[in-house]
């Protein structure tokens, strides 16, 4: 499939008097390496949300397929916050990978059928976590919980997988592998980033966009010290790519 896959025109949304969205509009096509960043509380995973058919925005058009979000959701992979799940519930990762397949399962009782199973062996095969199918989540550290996570939505075979800061509770060494586990998986779906990760993210993706309740840009991977500053509102760090520290520009005393 090639064109657009998700398309935002004019999205605003308000809660309680206040502007959480502001005008965004944007285009996502088929095959791209889309990340969002910008500060907390910008609205990146409310604008997640709203392509997932979750929320409904104030004004402006969300279309996903060319149709509504809520009609389309099923082609959609998401992967929330980590804190989301509750890792110490006891259940085995193949347990929570198949549970990925539950909107795939009609009859009812709910039972998984052999091509539930045989999806969910593939999903972590791609995670490269085969062998821990049997061990219990909350035995695992944090990056393997987190590529059970990623198997969980793959499962369900998107054509466009959503990551809401999948690398947040992460170590630096497991992130950088990670990072190269999702370069793979853009290779056969649209990727959607959520992330502060600014240095490592620009060898990988092909379009940025800078989100802080407006959009700043996008369809492109440059990322410029003005942009950053337009989009956070104040001096910000900058990375030095290929180096294993941030290099912070100075900021004012007080701000």
């Amino acid at each position: 499939m090639t064109g657009a896959v998700i398309e935002a025109e004019g999205v605003w949304l308000t809660r309680n008097g206040g502007i959480i969205l502001e005008d965004v509009s944007l285009t996502i096509n088929s095959g791209d390496f889309f990340a969002i960043i910008g500060p907390n509380g910008g609205g990146k995973t409310t604008l997640l949300r709203i392509f997932l058919g979750l929320i409904a925005p104030t004004r402006g058009e969300v279309r996903v397929f060319g149709g509504p979000p809520s009609e389309n959701r099923m082609r959609l992979g998401y992967v929330p916050q980590s804190r989301t799940f509750d890792f110490q519930y006891p259940i085995s990762v193949m347990q929570m990978v198949l549970s990925g397949r539950l909107g795939h399962v009609h009859r009812v009782p709910r039972r998984y059928r052999s091509e539930d199973r045989t999806a969910a062996e593939e999903a972590l095969e791609t995670m490269g976590i085969s062998h821990l199918a049997d061990r219990m989540i909350q035995g695992l550290s944090g990056g393997e919980q987190q590529r059970v996570v990623i198997a969980r939505a793959l499962v369900g075979d998107p054509e466009v997988l959503l990551l809401d800061e999948p690398t947040v509770y992460v170590d630096t060494p497991t992130e950088a592998e990670f990072y190269k586990v999702l370069a793979t998986l853009a290779q056969r779906m649209t990727v959607v980033l959520v992330t502060h990760d600014i240095g490592v993210i620009v060898s990988h993706v092909n379009k940025v966009a800078c989100l802080n309740r407006r959009l700043f840009t996008h369809d492109s991977r440059e990322i410029s010290a003005d942009m950053i500053d337009r989009a956070y509102g104040c001096p910000v760090d900058l990375i030095a790519h290929g180096l294993p520290h941030r290099v912070f520009r100075h900021h004012e005393e007080g701000e």
